[in-house]
């Protein structure tokens, strides 16, 4: 089971330093992938996470574009 030990608003274009286990959209939210250390994506352009989606993976960081998301740490 995958538990948080914390979760974060990110609501804001500012970088936030995880790492973060997944992070669930609140509204439609543009990532900014030039900003971000997703290094375990490659050959990936910026996208968006549309509202309600949960996304997982080892992110060291996200910032975004637009929109606002939870990010949740282990």
């Amino acid at each position: 089971a995958l538990q948080p030990r914390a979760a974060i608003l990110i609501d804001d274009t500012d970088a936030h330093t995880g790492p973060y286990f997944a992070i669930t959209a609140l509204e439609d939210a543009a990532i900014d992938v030039s900003e971000c250390d997703m290094s375990f994506i490659t050959d990936v352009a910026d996208f968006t996470i549309p509202k309600g989606v949960t996304i997982y993976g080892q992110f060291e960081s996200i910032e975004l574009d637009s929109g606002s998301v939870i990010a949740y740490t282990k």
